[in-house]
């Protein structure tokens, strides 16, 4: 204030009016000039009051992991600015019922945003659209990769170069010539936390692979004379060509048949495979397209698995169904589903009328 006083009396210029009395001249010039030192004290005194202290604005996004206590998650939201007070958040949460219902994930916040639309997002699992990523059975690494790029700050060729064996073992025997983690890449869904990359998103994928199928009957591979990893390429083919979840383990079975019979397998989706297409219509050249994954050209089975396929068609290609088809042909119906038989004419009557 001292220095407020300095400045009143330096603006101003004091005459006499009587004995004993001083007045002061307030000129024009001297009051533009008061109001401008007087804005620029404030500012300093604004500036004093704030210093060390960082106003957050904005969204924050805030990654939650499975297992975090109600109390952490508050110090979590202050900490980000969210919210003012942990023990208010806390508080709120047990009056709700809900403090043992959050739910791990990454959210989004708006800085400021209610204790009840935050616990409402938290219980609910409302989170960020970019923080889950849903990979869908079925999908080949290359379409993992065009997914990612799309939905995350990962690129299509980091996550390609990350999806590598080198440096892994693989959890599956008779994996060990594997030259890419196809089939290793398993279909889920997954919280990322904006730090995510490449390699640590595709170590998730394999580490749920690993969780995920642990407890599945590997040893009938054996029985079915294959080794653990023919049976995941036998249930990727089981992925791509069965719509209809019931008819998976027919599937499944006509492979085997046409593998004991010596026959070639001759299914399309290698071949859509191999062109790097998944489309409907393969026309002449794309069935003689030279390679090793072509199951009209080669017998036995490709050299790896053609798609990341889900539990359920593993299982179909552990537990085949006891029939003797060695063929089958799309109906032609919506639902996608196939006419099974062990003879040839039959299949041929079955493919004219599909048509």
């Amino acid at each position: 204030m001292k220095t407020f006083h300095k400045l009143m009396k330096s603006l101003v210029k004091p005459e006499k009016y009587a004995a004993g009395t001083t007045d002061f001249d307030f000129r024009p010039i001297n009051i533009a000039v008061l109001i401008t030192g007087i804005i620029l004290l404030f500012a300093a005194l604004a500036s004093i009051t704030s210093c060390g202290e960082t106003i957050k604005e904005g969204e924050a996004t805030i990654r939650i992991a499975p297992g975090t206590s109600t109390s952490e998650i508050a110090r979590m939201l202050v900490d980000e600015g969210v919210i003012d007070s942990e023990k208010d958040f806390t508080t709120r949460a047990n009056e709700a019922g809900i403090g043992e219902k959050l739910k791990a994930g990454t959210y989004r916040f708006q800085r400021g945003e209610s204790i009840d639309s935050i616990l409402n997002k938290l219980e609910q699992g409302l989170q960020a659209p970019e923080g889950v990523l849903t990979i869908p059975e079925g999908y080949n690494l290359n379409d993992i990769a065009n997914l990612v790029s799309l939905k995350t700050s990962i690129t299509r060729n980091a996550y390609i170069a990350a999806a590598t064996t080198k440096g892994r073992i693989l959890p599956l025997r008779g994996a060990s010539e594997a030259e890419d983690l196809e089939g290793f890449l398993f279909p889920s869904t997954y919280d990322l936390d904006p730090e995510t990359d490449a390699a640590s998103l595709v170590d998730r994928q394999l580490e749920t692979f690993r969780s995920s199928t642990s407890q599945l009957a590997w040893g009938n591979a054996e029985k079915l004379g294959l080794t653990e990893y023919e049976a995941l390429i036998v249930a990727s083919m089981v992925e791509r060509e069965a719509k209809v979840p019931e008819e998976r383990p027919l599937v499944a079975a006509v492979i085997y048949n046409r593998l004991d019979a010596g026959m070639k397998l001759e299914i399309d989706a290698t071949v859509q495979y191999a062109i790097g297409s998944w489309k409907e219509e393969l026309t002449v050249d794309d069935l003689a397209i030279t390679s090793a994954y072509n199951t009209r050209l080669y017998a036995g089975l490709p050299p790896g698995p053609i798609c990341n396929p889900g539990v359920e068609s593993m299982e179909a290609a552990l537990h085949p169904a006891s029939v003797d088809y060695i063929y089958y042909v799309a109906t032609g119906d919506a639902a996608g589903h196939h006419t099974f038989t062990s003879s040839y004419d039959e299949f041929l009557e079955a493919s004219a009328a599909s048509r």
